[in-house]
């Protein structure tokens, strides 16, 4: 019987394009609210405004799933990131129903949380308002921790054991 054992990194180094101006604030809020760990500023951000974002989904309209959209402007800048594999994973997984791409879902996320703190920004969504049934189903929302996974398989009775465990131990 093989037996294996997975664990993720505790973060991966990937790249977001994004403008300066939303860089900044997501450095801010990292630095500020966060302690420097910008994959618990990724989750806040995902948990917050995850019900929000399935509202302004671009999928349906475009009747694909290939996320190729954001807006072209000179402003942008490629900046490399440290995430979290679970939440890049996550943002990986949105990408496809909503039809944005990556770093276009993030700098939606941060337009809205500029707008929460009062900040002088136009957001290129307004925030979609939530009818009561919503707002329950978006209180109930988990996103999930870094993982380990157990695997094992046996030759004998071709049986697959998989077993997951969050966070990772």
């Amino acid at each position: 019987m093989k037996t294996q054992h997975f664990f993720t990194y505790d973060e991966c180094k990937t790249s977001i394009n994004i403008t300066p101006f939303h860089y900044q604030y997501l450095i801010y809020l990292t630095e500020t609210h966060f302690n420097g760990n910008l994959s618990l500023t990724i989750e806040y951000l995902i948990r917050r405004h995850l019900a929000y974002l399935y509202k302004i989904s671009l999928a349906p309209n475009k009747r694909t799933l290939t996320a190729t959209y954001q807006p072209r402007t000179k402003n942008y800048v490629i900046r490399k990131i440290c995430i979290q594999p679970t939440y890049w994973g996550k943002l990986f997984e949105l990408r496809f129903f909503l039809g944005y791409s990556i770093s276009f879902i993030i700098r939606i996320m941060l337009d809205w949380e500029m707008q929460e703190e009062q900040m002088s920004n136009e957001p290129i969504f307004i925030r979609p308002i939530l009818s009561p049934e919503e707002q329950q189903i978006h209180a109930r929302i988990q996103v999930g921790n870094n993982y380990s996974s157990y695997n094992r398989l046996s030759h004998a009775n071709h049986g697959v054991y998989s077993e997951f465990s969050c966070p990772a131990a």
